[in-house]
């Protein structure tokens, strides 16, 4: 069982040690966003969502095994409409050196989601800011969420 060596790193220094760029690629850090659930570490190509270890009354990612399988599901699900941008659930490892790693050899510390990342000039609310959100866009996201 995986979870005996995540006791001995808790969760605030797995997210300490990324947010220095530790196993993502180090220079420059990555830059870090934060939400209830999740913080979520960007590279120059690369997004990493990493699921809080939180239990609330409609999540519960308290569990290694569980933020694994919420990790996959996430993917599975979200490739169905992304498939260019969800790329895969990944073991976020402590090598022997101690050092973190991406998909390495060591004990498992925790689950990653790995996106590529997309240029957020494009998303609808900064386009809508910038005036460029016109009625065809629109209609053509409309459409595909009819579609799905």
């Amino acid at each position: 069982m995986q979870t005996d060596r995540y006791r001995t790193m808790d969760q605030d220094e797995v997210i300490t040690r990324l947010a220095a760029g530790e196993a993502l690629g180090g220079t420059p850090p990555p830059e870090r966003i934060d939400t209830h659930i999740s913080v979520v570490f960007l590279t120059a190509d690369r997004a990493y969502k990493l699921k809080r270890a939180v239990r609330t009354s409609y999540l519960d990612y308290s569990d290694l095994d569980d933020r694994r399988r919420y990790c996959e599901a996430e993917i599975a699900i979200n490739r169905r409409t992304a498939p260019d941008i969800y790329l895969r659930a990944v073991p976020l490892t402590q090598e022997a050196d101690g050092r973190l790693a991406l998909d390495g050899t060591g004990e498992t510390v925790d689950w990653l989601v790995e996106m590529v990342r997309f240029d957020t000039t494009k998303t609808f609310d900064r386009l809508l800011a910038a005036g460029a959100l016109d009625a065809p866009l629109v209609r053509d996201l409309a459409d595909e969420i009819a579609a799905f």
